[in-house]
């Protein structure tokens, strides 16, 4: 009896590590939908990386945030909505200060497509037409910014450079 038991259990196991297709998984190196990738340089000195200090980005709608500080002082991923043509946030410097906190609106409008990846992955949206609305003002932190490319497919380049 436990034989048997045993031989089910080998060949089920058999059978179901021999039967995934590669469609059946979605790898984390599968390119799904991209993230904006934003840069951050002085705005004196245009090719010096400039972290920005205690940084935080909230969705302009609620409270939610979004990136509490960038994946290193210099370079942030930021998503932007698979599901509107527009994503607007609050970015802000010195987020945990109440005194010296500086706080900028920053909207981004696009066009959407979805491209089929896989039956595991799905589908991932692509960004085309990317624009940006920010108003700049000599007290504002953010001093400039570069739009690199305004279609956002892969996550490979920066997309973004910001001057502050």
């Amino acid at each position: 009896v436990y034989m048997r038991v045993a031989l089910v259990v080998v060949m089920s196991v058999f059978f179901l590590g021999t039967s995934c297709t590669k469609d059946d998984l979605c790898s984390g190196e599968t390119p799904t939908t991209p993230l904006l990738q934003v840069e951050f340089r002085d705005y004196l000195d245009r090719d010096a990386l400039k972290p920005v200090t205690d940084l935080s980005i909230n969705l302009l709608d609620n409270d939610t945030t979004i990136v509490q500080n960038g994946l290193n002082e210099s370079l942030l991923s930021l998503p932007l909505d698979s599901e509107a043509d527009q994503s607007a946030f609050y970015w802000i410097k010195n987020a945990s200060d109440t005194i010296n906190r500086e706080v900028m609106t920053v909207s981004f409008f696009y066009q959407r497509s979805e491209q089929f990846v896989n039956r595991a992955c799905g589908f991932k949206t692509q960004y085309t037409n990317l624009a940006i609305d920010i108003e700049i003002n000599a007290l504002s932190w953010i001093q400039d910014l570069d739009l690199l490319t305004p279609n956002l497919e892969d996550e490979d380049q920066i997309h973004l450079i910001i001057y502050h």
